[in-house]
């Protein structure tokens, strides 16, 4: 069993505001344990989400952080007993657990849907819901950063973090959309805030944010369909949508 889960937030009722997608995985995390999901500490996370939002204000001097109106989350897992978990949650589940009242993010008016069922396919076009996330060691103390080109390099660590997370060998080949890339002026990045600090400081880190074609296994396309291409799926990164 495989899950990709719309969660679509009425036109007239758009009033969900986040700072970063913190308070997005904190409400889902709470909704998946109510059907028996124990998150594991230190292991890569086999399902993934992906917000689509609308900014409410400009980044400026004048502003410490962004403000984004929530639109539609997505979220989904390729495997059978998170993707059964995930196939439970109801509208009534999306409510972040919050201590001070009123400053949880509620999503207990959205409608629900599964995407049809995943096409078999060795190669398909993808645009990012949100940023890829991979990333390789810069210095000794195995400190990492975020890769931000295309390539073998980065062919090699996404098959990396995939095997990492699924416990089998990968083999994908990301192919970017090389008018776009042009069109853009080779900007491939996106910066997407994850938290924010205790001193009101947004926590933004970077990934590829690009129109590309997969390449690989059906198996290898079917995981990045519905749990998310890359790292740290489990806080919002790598979700893909098809191109039409």
């Amino acid at each position: 069993m495989s899950i990709k889960l719309y969660i679509d937030l009425p036109r007239h009722r758009r009033t969900a505001i986040i700072r970063d997608r913190d308070s997005v995985a904190n409400l889902l995390t709470a909704a998946m344990k109510k059907y028996g999901y124990q998150p594991q500490d230190n292991m890569p996370a086999r399902w993934g989400f992906g917000v689509v939002s609308k900014p409410l204000n400009q980044a400026s001097k004048n502003s410490k952080q962004w403000l984004h109106l929530v639109q539609r989350v997505v979220v989904g897992s390729s495997h059978p007993e998170l993707a059964q978990i995930i196939a439970q949650i109801q509208a009534k589940d999306l409510r972040e657990p919050n201590q001070v009242e009123g400053a949880c993010l509620d999503l207990r008016m959205a409608t629900l849907y599964a995407a049809p069922p995943w096409i078999e396919t060795e190669a398909a076009s993808f645009y990012c819901i949100s940023p890829i996330r991979v990333t390789e060691r810069h210095d000794k103390q195995n400190n990492y950063n975020s890769y931000l080109q295309t390539g073998d390099k980065l062919n090699q660590l996404l098959n990396r973090t995939m095997q990492a997370r699924f416990g089998r060998q990968f083999d994908l080949s990301l192919i970017p959309d090389s008018l776009y890339v042009r069109s853009c002026a080779g900007k491939m990045d996106a910066g997407m805030a994850i938290k924010t600090r205790s001193n009101g400081q947004q926590l933004i880190i970077k990934g590829l944010n690009i129109p590309f074609i997969l390449t690989g296994a059906a198996e290898d396309l079917r995981d990045a369909w519905y749990s998310g291409l890359g790292r740290s799926t489990a806080r919002g990164f790598g979700c893909l949508e098809m191109q039409e």
